[in-house]
């Protein structure tokens, strides 16, 4: 995968999705990637926003939208690699929750930047070589 492109965490999914989004600087960056076609999506994001839909007419364009972005699906190795993750940040006294180490061991082991606005990824990048995207 193009290491020029950017996973977004559903912490930045929900931030661009706000109202007042586009004077954001996330919202911003997001359009950018967008445009450039540099956006990449993750099942287990796809899963965590799906908890906030709130019909299925939503969910579909959830689904036709995500379509349209690259994917970094998550495999068995990248499963097997986040458990070693898991491990290693629990006996560094790091605590983030597992799915966030699925979708962080994803974008490492992609060679991805990751956005996000959550900091238990910054945590986790202090002990794992997670790039955080720098806008």
């Amino acid at each position: 995968m193009d290491n020029n492109l950017v996973l977004l965490d559903t912490s930045a999914w929900i931030e661009f999705y706000k109202k007042d989004s586009a004077d954001s600087d996330i919202g911003e960056q997001v359009q950018h990637l967008i445009r450039e076609d540099r956006v990449v999506i993750t099942e287990p994001v796809l899963l965590e926003l799906a908890a906030g839909i709130k019909n299925k007419k939503k969910l579909k364009e959830l689904r036709d939208t995500f379509s349209l972005f690259h994917l970094a699906q998550i495999r068995d190795d990248i499963w097997h690699d986040a458990v070693d993750n898991m491990f290693v940040l629990r006996r560094k006294g790091v605590t983030v929750p597992a799915i966030d180490v699925l979708i962080g061991t994803a974008a490492i082991t992609y060679d991805l930047y990751l956005i996000h606005i959550d900091k238990h990824y910054q945590s986790m990048a202090e002990v794992l070589p997670l790039k955080e995207y720098q806008f």
